[in-house]
């Protein structure tokens, strides 16, 4: 008698090899239940100052036969985990994620307790060797059958298991405050000869730090607080913070312009908003020596901000870089030809910027112009219609191998999760293979032309867009949603090539149409790697679900599973960061270059609207006196409160859970009018003036 129970089901995943040439295609798939008395879990305990633990369970083994030129193979795969990369070696599950470490510490991982079974793939109903890794496929190939299988026979004819070791933690670097490792579970080993999986369904771990200095590691989060960098650490899994609860109460946040002085002038009215907001604004133009006109000074200028900053200052937390590649150099990549701006924001020495950043690319004034213009209509709420940001564009590109799983995914993900009327949103979805007499293309353009909040899109692209359907540089003339800017983002080659004209710099630099914001690479991006960038790293299938351990950009936008109120504070310049954590957390050897190649045009302190934003509550007295030196204010829980008074910030606070804010600043001195604005993310911001008038009668 059996003590399987095996069963045929529907692809729950596609895996990147059913389309890496010719032939390769899927053919079945099903489902074994192992004898095991548990359930599938994996689960982190512990934090980041003595050690952390981590224990994983599994007791379902997903399958799936594929046809290749070489005969079947069989992939194999677990809830929470994707596989190994080497590629022509058996893919095996690997359950990975991003830890907290302290600063300076090594990882150590020891196994406390693990049980594993040695089966037949025959009594797993498997008749086929397991499928061998195949190498990223970049998006740049619209026929993939030309790139070769990758099995390396030699490998498969040898009688010994074969796997990597069966836990490990490896130092990633460095984000901001936060020390990471990357912590891997392999719990799968394969001997090709004899046909024998050895599965290790419950494995217990721990891991030690050796050295670090946690005292270090607690002064770091301090110095480098900023509320706009706690969605991203709660990213890793076993974050925990330093306790300190300033965070923008201190000193506000500090947002850094890189720009030519050409701009000067035109950039006067958006400062001066920033500081209304609550910033501090540093200008930094390049006809100053200590700025200068090369990446190496003007990377120096940013890093001794970051390091050593002025007094009453808080270390970036967002730099604009304003100006074009002639204007503002760019960084050439480390990992491929391409333009990068990372470096200018990276000071650890790895690959994870420690401050976001984006940038208004203009040689003109006129050019830049319109992302004024935009940018300040936008975070201003000064929408003649505001409707528009109750709808979606959600695209998935043609692509005959891709299309069906990686690109309707996609879509399906955004539409199942977040982009709907419970979220209150109305969304274009475009699914393939478009239907004879779609129009997509057009379908495209009436939309974005009636206004979207947030577009996506998938598949192929060039420097002037967006390929099948097309949306490129020739159709933004013709947009009509002159006050209706949205963010637009394209997982799709070369759209953010920005030093050439590219499709991101015109839909920033196109007056009363276009965009606000968008995001895309200065060079090809990949299957796999885009679909975790923006729905977690996941298994690739037409219709992923949410998974908790492993977030992308589409999760990080949103908070409908349990993150706590003060960690909303998701902006164009996070989404970016949050879908490149995601590609962090896989097997990807593509990370260096998913760092380097993905970029905002546009504010990377733009926080998004998701969806119609209600009225932002706030009451407080609309007169002050002369002489006075205190406001409180009674607004909603974790909203961010400035007053300023003729362009000089007085004071800042973030409400706590009651939603008061006692704002101190030096005594009034003079009559006139306070600016107080309040901002919250996926809120109307609340603009106003109080009235200072003499202590006395006269």
């Amino acid at each position: 008698m059996s003590l399987f129970t095996i069963r045929l089901r529907k692809a729950a995943f596609t895996p990147v090899a059913l389309f890496l040439m010719s032939g390769v295609m899927l053919s079945v798939t099903a489902q074994t239940q192992l004898p095991v008395n548990h359930s599938e879990r994996f689960q982190l305990t512990g934090n980041a100052t003595e050690m952390a633990g981590a224990s994983l369970e599994i007791a379902t083994l997903n399958q799936l036969t594929i046809n290749t030129p070489v005969g079947q193979f069989t992939e194999i795969a677990f809830e929470n985990c994707t596989h190994t990369n080497l590629p022509g070696e058996p893919k095996l599950p690997v359950m990975r994620k991003l830890i907290e470490i302290p600063f300076g510490a090594t990882p150590e991982v020891r196994i406390i307790s693990e049980s594993h079974h040695d089966y037949r793939l025959a009594d797993l109903g498997i008749v086929n060797p397991i499928m061998p890794a195949q190498g990223p496929v970049s998006k740049e190939y619209e026929d993939v059958s030309v790139l070769p299988f990758q099995y390396n026979e030699a490998l498969y004819a040898k009688d010994f298991f074969i796997g990597t070791e069966l836990a490990t933690a490896k130092l990633v670097g460095q984000m901001r405050a936060v020390s990471l490792a990357l912590l891997e579970i392999a719990p799968v080993q394969y001997n090709p000869v004899r046909g024998i999986l050895r599965i290790y369904d419950q494995v217990e771990v721990r891991v030690i730090f050796k050295g670090g200095d946690l005292n270090a590691a607690d002064l770091l989060k301090k110095k480098y607080a900023s509320p706009f960098f706690q969605q991203a650490y709660r990213m890793v899994g076993n974050y925990s913070d330093s306790g300190s609860k300033e965070l923008i109460t201190d000193s506000p946040v500090t947002y850094v312009i890189i720009a030519d002085p050409m701009f000067q002038t035109a950039l006067q009215p958006f400062i001066q908003w920033k500081t209304k907001k609550g910033f501090k604004v540093i200008e930094g133009y390049t006809n100053n020596t200590s700025v200068g006109t090369t990446t190496t000074t003007i990377k120096n200028y940013l890093q001794g901000l970051y390091n050593t900053p002025p007094t009453g200052y808080n270390p970036p937390s967002f730099v604009l870089f304003v100006g074009d590649v002639a204007q503002i150099p760019t960084y050439n990549g480390t990992a491929g030809s391409h333009p990068t701006d990372l470096y200018y924001c990276e000071y650890t020495g790895d690959k994870i910027p420690e401050v976001y950043y984006g940038r208004f690319s203009a040689t003109t004034v006129a050019q830049l112009q319109p992302q004024i213009d935009k940018t300040l209509q936008y975070e201003q709420y000064l929408f003649p219609d505001p409707s528009f940001l109750g709808r979606a564009l959600l695209v998935a590109g043609a692509d005959a191998g891709h299309q069906l799983t990686y690109g309707n995914g996609q879509v399906n993900y955004g539409t199942s999760t977040y982009f709907n009327a419970a979220h209150n949103y109305n969304t274009l979805a475009l699914l393939q293979p478009e239907p004879s007499g779609a129009g997509y293309h057009q379908q495209i353009l009436n939309k974005v032309s009636e206004g979207i909040s947030v577009g996506n899109y998938s598949a192929h692209c060039g420097e002037s867009g967006w390929s099948d359907p097309s949306f490129e540089n020739s159709d933004i003339p013709g947009l009509t949603n002159n006050n209706k800017y949205g963010l637009l983002i394209g997982n799709c080659c070369l759209s953010n090539k920005f030093n050439s004209n590219c499709f991101g710099e015109e839909l920033l630099r196109a007056a009363n149409k276009g965009a606000v914001g968008y995001i895309g690479g200065s060079n090809s991006t990949y299957w796999d790697e885009d679909f975790w960038w923006a729905c977690g790293m996941k298994a690739v299938s037409t219709n992923p679900t949410y998974n908790a351990l492993h977030i992308g950009a589409f999760d990080a936008a949103f908070h409908d599973h349990g993150e706590a109120v003060e960690d909303w504070f998701v902006t164009q310049g996070q989404m970016l960061v949050g879908g490149n954590l995601a590609v962090e957390e896989s097997a990807s050897t593509m990370k260096t270059y998913y760092w380097e190649i993905y970029h905002l045009m546009g504010d990377p302190s733009v926080s998004t609207y998701f969806s119609v934003p209600p009225v932002l509550t706030a009451s407080y007295q609309t007169t002050m006196l002369v002489g006075m030196s205190a406001l409180t204010v009674n607004t909603e829980q974790y909203a961010y409160v400035a007053l300023s008074k003729s362009g000089v910030l007085l004071a800042t606070a973030m409400a706590g859970p009651t939603g008061t804010v006692n704002l101190n600043f030096t005594a009034l001195t003079s009559v006139g009018n306070c600016d107080i604005v309040i901002t919250k993310q996926n809120r109307q911001p609340h603009i106003a003036q109080i009235q200072v008038v003499p202590a006395s009668g006269p």
